[in-house]
């Protein structure tokens, strides 16, 4: 290099520095620039896009909370197939009430329209048959098909005007499978779409206020931008999403960037789109920002000029110029990562996918643990949403859909799955084709845990509303009308579910008392509650009930509500009445009665006592109270106490005792009675049994002495039956020799005197007999002879006998007997002469008759498992005079007739049936008598065919 070289370099110098310094400025500019713009751009766009989201969640909520109201039309209808049109009207009022916007509800069974309300206005819809209706034929095909909620429109309706119309499948309700029933058609809901949009605030609704003359417009608050205006369209006519045509705003929207969100429908969705009003805006900053960069470009080229040695003021400026492209960049990195949403983006010609930081560490993963393989993302998805996921990225890919948007579980680190909800969006190249395709992964695990708990709860609730024991209702808190009820509530109330639903408490005739209704509501009003307030209730029936009412303060859809629980204690207060009044009936016999009430431990000790006068008690209660028995009672006393405790705490029944005590210088008796009161508690009663024990002595010293007396008096007769015996004999043995030898002698005359005396001896000798045989078996000396005989001879001698005294009063004696009536083990004597009492009876009773006797073999079948001894039965029957009731029940007693005027008509002395009562319990058995007057009598004697002594006696 020359001299002249290094001096045209040396001049040079500034400039070359000057235009250096001046193009790194501008280009430190120009990329500042860029990235404001950039920033704008983004900021524009996040601003309509909160706008977007705003105006979409009203337009779900406006949209769905007219929806909510085809629940209980559904519900209702399922369960009520025959629903009428006066209850569909019911119904129909209270929903259109509730909600404004609805033009007409309806209700197509058999896919016919049936109901409608409002009628007027839409009478044309009426019959019509929507699967043969050109315009709504596919969109129910679809309905029935998905068993969902299908909202169609705006639609031109058949009496003219355009509206939505969500229509809802009804299938009839089956309690072995619920949800599976038949289908019963549709119901149907027009919605205008003024009032959807406006309640969205799609729609102006109140015209700009104006700003009052002389007063400056109002400014936004420092530190906060003023909304952008903002326009917007929504497509997706019948829920086709973006393929739907575009039923609000202008449709050239879609095709000016715009920003785009999907509206959920309950089959379906629409597309909202929003852009700017008169388009997006150019970035602000830019015009001044190239002024500025122009004036530093020639400042800086001007100072390098002048200070060319000075190069470190150019290097500042340059530095200043990427601080601020980085500040850009950054804020870009803080949105997102303010967002928590992972990034990634797929290459998809090189088959390479980016994951961002945040996308790994939300499945626990480290940055440097992933690749950049598109496996690394698919094979971490749940194997049931898999096949789903990849469907819908190719039909994005494929251009069948705007962009991605799905929900799938991914699994993490640690070996458990999370709800991931993925959006994305291809890049396409000028073809159409994609070859790149981005988007965000939000982790939704704790709202999709929200919504399956809320699910359940909702599920749980559901149960427990239906199958509650008591009666729950929802109602508006503004009115009081009911929205549900349970079954329970119709059960308790009486009325039918349509009737209830609509109408408040005070329409139905509920309350009974006014002032019970102001209480519950100013104690809801105060803190929002009620709780266990008993209140009475009218049934539509018109009976009253008692019910205890708890209710609580509620929010459901939005709406302020009261959910109410009523329990039925009719029964209970009727049983607290009863046992009120049947208490007081116990007390008040308690006090009157003159017992001695004590309650004892297990232990014995002394609890509580009721009682009269103090006086009356063996010692103060003061000095028995808390004590024990044998503390306070004699040893003697104490000890049977003892013994009875212990005896009803084993066998938990009452237990009597009776004792004796000295009271005030005198013996007392008393009876205790102890019963088990509770599982640890025992109650005596105790009573003076003084004058009974005393009256029991005397009796029993009575009951002696007759004892005594009757058994000295049948000594008597016995030893005087005894002495009067052998003269009567001698008085017969003789007149019998004297009746032989006047016939010797020839002396006739003689003879009937000698009868008539021997005929008087013989009867004064059977009435000795008689009272000889009483006073035996009162004296208990009457012995049974046993032996075994025939049975047949004995009737034989016994009709034999008899026969002359059946002859004498023209009487006729039949005998019915088995042909075989075997050997009998008995007294045969005392049986014989029971037969000839009851037979000389019979005969001496009637007169012309006829006498019968009757005689059967009985097995008995009473007393198994022994061999059971046979019984045999003879029956006397007579047609004679008969006896009264009153006769029958003396006619055992001795020296008893049925009429006196018997004994003066037919002689006797009334001790033949009374010791024939005694033979035959003597021998086991039993006599008894049926007879009426005038048609005879019929005696019964049963006796056992083989003598059996008692077991007491044999032991």
């Amino acid at each position: 290099m020359n001299k002249h070289e290094s001096v045209m370099r040396s001049r040079l110098s500034p400039y070359i520095a000057a235009v250096c310094s001046a193009g790194l400025v501008v280009a430190g500019v120009w990329a500042l620039a860029k990235s404001e713009i950039e920033r704008n751009r983004q900021q524009n766009r996040a601003d309509v896009l909160l706008q977007l989201s705003t105006k979409r969640a009203k337009l779900e909520r406006a949209l769905n909370s007219r929806l909510f109201i085809t629940r209980g039309l559904v519900a209702y209808v399922s369960n009520h197939p025959n629903v009428t049109p006066q209850q569909f009207q019911r119904l129909a009022e209270v929903m259109v009430s509730e909600q404004t916007g609805i033009l007409n509800i309806q209700l197509a069974k058999d896919n016919i329209i049936s109901h409608l309300y409002p009628f007027e206005g839409h009478e044309r819809a009426l019959g019509l048959h929507l699967l043969e209706h050109p315009v709504t034929q596919k969109i129910v095909q679809h309905t029935i098909q998905s068993k969902t909620t299908v909202v169609a429109g705006p639609t031109p309706l058949v009496q003219g005007g355009k509206a939505f119309v969500s229509r809802t499948p009804i299938f009839l309700y089956s309690p072995d499978s619920p949800g599976e029933g038949a289908y019963w058609g549709l119901v149907a809901i027009i919605i205008d779409p003024e009032v959807i949009f406006t309640d969205a605030k799609l729609l102006p609704v109140n015209k700009p206020i104006a700003t009052p003359t002389g007063r400056q417009p109002a400014r936004a608050p420092s530190g906060f931008n003023t909304p952008i205006p903002v326009e917007y369209a929504i497509r997706g006519q019948d829920g086709l999403g973006s393929e739907g045509a575009v039923f609000f705003g202008d449709p050239d929207l879609f095709n000016r960037n715009p920003i785009l969100l999907d509206v959920s429908l309950p089959s379906g969705s629409w597309q909202m789109a929003a852009v700017p009003l008169g388009g997006w805006p150019v970035s602000r900053p830019i015009g001044w920002l190239y002024s500025l960069g122009g004036f530093l470009a020639f400042s800086c080229g001007l100072s390098t000029f002048i200070w060319v040695r000075k190069p470190w003021e150019m290097q500042l400026a340059v530095e200043r110029a990427t601080s601020a492209l980085q500040k850009s960049q950054e804020r870009y990195a803080i949105a997102v990562a303010g967002a928590n949403d992972g990034i990634w983006d797929w290459d998809l010609k090189a088959q390479e996918i980016y994951f961002s930081p945040r996308w790994k560490s939300a499945i626990g993963c480290h940055p440097h643990e992933l690749g950049s393989n598109p496996d690394e993302w698919f094979s971490r998805i749940h194997p049931d949403d898999l096949e789903r996921v990849e469907g819908d990225i190719h039909a994005h890919l494929k251009g069948r859909s705007p962009h991605l948007q799905t929900e799938y579980r991914i699994l993490h680190k640690n070996g458990s799955y999370l709800w991931m909800l993925v959006r994305g969006m291809a890049v396409r190249d000028a073809s159409g084709n994609p070859y790149r395709f981005a988007g965000s992964q939000t982790d939704i695990t704790d709202r999709r845990r929200a919504q399956e708990a809320l699910r359940v709860s909702q599920e749980k609730f559901s149960k427990a509303f239906r199958a509650s024991p008591d009666a729950i209702a929802i109602t508006t808190l503004a009115e009081g009308r009911y929205i549900e009820v349970n079954d329970r509530f119709l059960e308790m109330s009486g009325f039918e579910w349509a009737e209830v639903i609509g109408n408040n408490s005070t329409e139905l005739n509920v309350w009974v008392y006014e002032a019970e209704k102001s209480a519950c509501i100013d104690e809801l009003q105060t803190s929002g509650r009620v709780s266990d307030r008993e209140i009475h209730f009218k049934m539509k029936s018109g009976e009253i009930r008692v019910g205890l009412f708890c209710a609580e303060s509620i929010v459901l859809e939005g709406v302020p509500c009261v959910v109410s629980i009523t329990r039925d204690i009719t029964e209970r207060k009727q049983y607290e009445q009863k046992l009120y009044h049947t208490t007081s009936e116990l007390q008040a016999i308690f006090k009157a009665l003159p017992d001695l009430y004590f309650k004892l431990d297990t232990n014995a000790t002394i609890l509580d006592y009721q009682g009269g006068k103090v006086s009356d008690l063996y010692r103060h209660p003061e000095q028995f109270l808390g004590c024990k028995i044998h503390e306070v009672l004699p040893s003697t006393v104490s000890q049977t106490f003892t013994q009875a405790l212990q005896e009803v705490k084993e066998n938990r029944d009452l237990v009597y005792r009776e004792y004796a005590l000295r009271i005030n210088d005198r013996i007392k008796y008393f009876e205790a009675r102890l019963l088990p009161l509770l599982e640890n508690q025992i109650i005596v009663i105790i009573r003076d049994i003084t004058s009974r024990k005393q009256a029991e002595i005397m009796l029993y010293q009575a009951k002696e002495a007759a004892e005594a007396a009757n058994q000295a008096k049948s000594m008597f007769l016995a030893n005087m039956s005894h002495e009067l015996r052998t003269p009567l004999n001698a008085i017969v043995g003789y007149s019998e020799i004297l009746e032989e030898e006047a016939e010797d002698i020839g002396v006739p005359d003689f003879i009937p005197d000698l009868k008539k005396i021997q005929f008087a001896g013989k009867h004064l000798l059977s009435l000795i007999n008689d009272i000889l045989d009483l006073s035996k078996i009162e004296a208990g000396k009457m012995d049974i002879y046993l032996e075994t005989f025939e049975v047949a001879q004995v009737i034989d001698a016994a009709v034999v006998t008899i026969h002359p005294l059946v002859q004498k009063n023209g009487n006729h004696l039949q005998v019915n007997a088995p042909p075989h009536l075997g050997q009998m083990y008995s007294d045969v004597n005392k049986v014989q002469q029971v037969l000839l009492n009851l037979l000389s009876n019979a005969a001496k009773f009637t007169e012309n008759g006829t006498i019968t006797l009757e005689v059967r073999l009985i097995p008995d079948r009473i007393f198994p498992p022994n061999p059971p001894p046979d019984w045999i039965e003879f029956r006397v029957s007579d047609t004679g005079i008969g006896m009264t009731p009153d006769q029958m029940e003396q006619i055992f007693n001795a020296f008893t007739q049925a009429d006196p005027s018997t004994t003066r008509k037919y002689g006797g002395t009334g001790l033949g049936l009374a010791i024939g009562q005694r033979f035959c319990e003597m021998m086991g058995g039993a006599i008894s008598v049926s007879s009426e007057i005038g048609s005879g009598s019929t005696f019964t004697v049963r006796l056992p065919y083989r003598f059996q002594f008692p077991a007491n006696l044999m032991e």
